[in-house]
């Protein structure tokens, strides 16, 4: 008996529970802070390619070198330069390893406060418009299908004081795609 009461009580008490979604990687592109973030990790990028590309020529140069004293060199000496052509080449794989990691390092701290931003305004909005959940509709993301009425990514705009841009024109032939409708 009490189990048909609680089965009989899951289906309303699960269909009061208001669901919405947004798109996360959308909202992360428009925000302004994430072009300083962009920003930031290309020139990071270009730093360390430039690094990388002055240690490869100065290996090409040794290299070159040892190429043309070879006959000239005693094996001894010969030996002494293969090998800090072999350390060089180490300390390339090492440096890009660590620069790699480091990028990673450097972008979570940025794209950090960034997220932190977002779920803010999310929790507020869905506080606001009585969601209990709101899941992330980004590519990739657990929705399989939503309703426009539900996407919050217009009051979440809003809340961040961001600019929503312009749609663009349809193509030819085309129709354009649906416009979120605001929450209220």
């Amino acid at each position: 008996m009490i189990v048909a009461v609680i089965f009989c009580a899951a289906p309303s008490i699960a269909s009061a529970q208001k669901v919405a979604h947004i798109s996360l990687d959308s909202l992360l592109k428009i925000m302004p802070d994430y072009q300083k973030v962009k920003d930031s990790l290309t020139n990071y990028s270009i730093s360390v390619q430039k690094t990388m590309e002055g240690m490869e020529n100065e290996f090409i140069i040794k290299s070159n070198e040892l190429d043309s004293l070879r006959k000239t060199l005693s094996p001894l000496m010969i030996q002494l330069r293969e090998k800090q052509l072999a350390d060089m080449q180490q300390n390339y794989a090492a440096f890009a390893q660590a620069a790699e990691q480091e990028a990673m390092v450097i972008q979570n701290n940025l794209i950090g406060p960034l997220y932190k931003k977002i779920e803010k305004a999310i929790a507020d909005v869905a506080k606001e418009k009585g969601y209990k959940y709101v899941l992330d509709s980004s590519k990739g993301g657990p929705v399989l299908y939503s309703d426009p009425l539900d996407d919050i990514f217009v009051p979440v705009c809003v809340k961040l004081g961001i600019t929503i841009p312009a749609k663009p024109a349809p193509a030819p032939g085309g129709s354009p795609a649906p416009t979120p409708a605001p929450n209220k």
